[in-house]
């Protein structure tokens, strides 16, 4: 299958583990990922994500440093194709990567409607993860009545005393509950995932993994996982 990862331009940039942990994981299955952005061309990641900057927050992150040590995989990153060149019938499921940039360029947008359009219209998955969550709510009619999880309020009080106040112009929880969206979570880096019919939601980079997992099993239609 081939999946699309939605990824910020903006210069506050896209969380890193948001991206490389649902790349691994889809790609360890035989799925084809192809990265997109607003403008097109180079996506930066924020430097708090990289397991290699100064005071990271991801400083354990093995997943996103092997990632960073395959030139052909950064080299990805820097030929995004630009959301007005995205032909969404071409892809079987659509991810949304998180990070601060998503609640400043992803959402409003119209080209992000356009194409999330496509995914509900024809029933295809649709996963979004943190601040990426956002993003969902271009498309309210499409949303209003689900369930889902993203960067929660809590959480964004909590970076603000590392970024500033309204560091960004929107808030994922209000966007989404404004949308009409039955928003849930858990306390602040907190692993929370949810599973809305064809929906998959994640509320923030600790629970990049477990997304990731959980939309193999969508996209499979199945869980290998046996209980009892």
């Amino acid at each position: 299958m081939k999946i699309l990862f939605l990824l910020s331009s903006a210069e506050i940039g896209f969380w890193l583990a948001e991206c490389t942990h649902p790349f691994w994981h889809l790609t360890e299955r035989g799925h084809e990922v192809h990265f997109a952005s607003p403008s097109g061309g180079k996506a930066s990641f924020a430097a708090m994500s990289d397991p290699y900057s100064e005071g990271s927050w991801e400083a354990n992150d093995i997943v996103s440093k092997g990632f960073l040590s395959d030139k052909a995989l950064v080299a990805k990153l820097d030929t995004t194709i630009a959301f007005e060149d995205v032909r969404p019938e071409n892809y079987d499921a659509v991810h949304v990567v998180g990070g601060g940039g998503a609640a400043v360029d992803l959402y409003p947008n119209e080209q992000v409607a356009r194409i999330l359009e496509h995914f509900w219209a024809t029933e295809k998955v649709v996963g979004a993860i943190c601040h990426g969550a956002i993003a969902l709510a271009n498309n309210p009619s499409r949303v209003a009545g689900r369930r889902a999880t993203g960067f929660s309020r809590e959480e964004d009080a909590e970076v603000e005393k590392v970024y500033g106040k309204d560091f960004i112009p929107n808030f994922p929880q209000s966007v989404m509950e404004k949308a009409g969206m039955n928003f849930v979570h858990v306390e602040p880096w907190g692993l929370r995932v949810v599973i809305d019919g064809k929906l998959i939601t994640g509320q923030n980079q600790q629970s990049a993994s477990e997304y990731a997992i959980a939309l193999t099993h969508v996209l499979a239609g199945k869980s290998p996982v046996l209980h009892g």
